[in-house]
C-alpha cells in the first residue's frame, strides 16, 4: 500500500495520526518520568485563583460539552459523518488527555505532569484543523462555529498554561533574594556552573 494511500480514507487516517501521537506522547512523558523518578513527590498544582476557576469551566463548556453536542445533533441525528469522525477523535484525545494527567500526577506523583498539556494542547489545534477540513463539514454551520470555537479555546488555553508553568512547579519555593551559581557563571551550560542536584 502506497505511503500516501494511508491517509486517503479519513477512518484510517484519523487512527494512525491519534494513535501515533498517543504513542510518541506517552513515551516523552514516560521518559521525563524515569528522569525525575528520584525527585521528591510532585504535591501537584497550586489551588488556582478565582479567575482560572472561571476559565476552567469555559473550558469544560467549550471543549468538552459543545463538542459532545455537535457530535449528538450532527453527526449523530443528522447523519454527518465528517463531524461525527471528527469530533469523535478530539473528544478520544480530549479525554485521553485528562487520564494521563490524573495518571501522572496521582499515581506516579511526577513533575513532568506538566508537559501532558503542553504535549497534547498542541495536538489539539492539529485535530481542530484536520477535524475542520474533513469533508462535508462545511454542509453543517453548527460544525464549523464548533471547530472555530474550539481553536480559538486552545490556542488562549496555551498561553495560559504555559505562563502557569512556573506556579504550577512551585518555582517559588526558593526565598526571593536566593542565589544561585549558575546566575553568576559566564557559561551557565559548564557542570561546575550548578550547584550539586542533591
Amino acid at each position: 500500500m502506497p505511503y500516501a494511500s494511508l491517509f486517503d480514507d479519513p477512518l484510517r487516517s484519523a487512527l494512525l495520526q491519534n494513535i501515533s501521537f498517543f504513542a510518541v506522547a506517552s513515551l516523552y512523558v514516560w521518559i521525563g518520568a524515569r528522569r525525575a523518578a528520584d525527585t521528591a513527590a510532585f504535591p501537584g498544582p497550586r489551588p488556582p485563583p478565582n479567575w482560572f476557576k472561571v476559565w476552567l469551566v469555559v473550558i469544560w463548556l467549550v471543549g468538552l460539552v459543545l463538542p459532545l453536542v455537535t457530535l449528538l445533533l450532527e453527526g449523530v441525528l443528522r447523519g454527518n459523518g465528517a463531524v461525527t469522525l471528527g469530533l469523535g477523535a478530539y473528544l478520544a484525545m480530549f479525554v485521553t488527555q485528562v487520564a494521563t494527567e490524573i495518571f501522572v500526577w496521582k499515581r506516579w506523583r511526577s513533575p513532568i505532569w506538566v508537559i501532558v498539556p503542553c504535549l497534547y494542547l498542541t495536538w489539539r489545534l492539529w485535530q481542530c484543523v484536520w477535524g475542520m477540513s474533513l469533508e462535508g463539514v462545511a454542509d453543517s454551520t453548527l460544525a464549523v462555529v464548533t471547530w472555530s470555537a474550539l481553536f480559538v479555546l486552545w490556542v488562549i488555553n496555551i498561553g495560559v498554561h504555559f505562563t502557569n508553568i512556573p506556579l504550577t512547579l512551585r518555582w517559588d519555593h526558593h526565598p526571593r533574594d536566593a542565589s544561585f551559581k549558575a546566575l553568576h557563571h559566564p557559561v551557565a551550560i559548564l557542570p561546575n556552573a550548578h550547584d550539586p542536584l542533591d
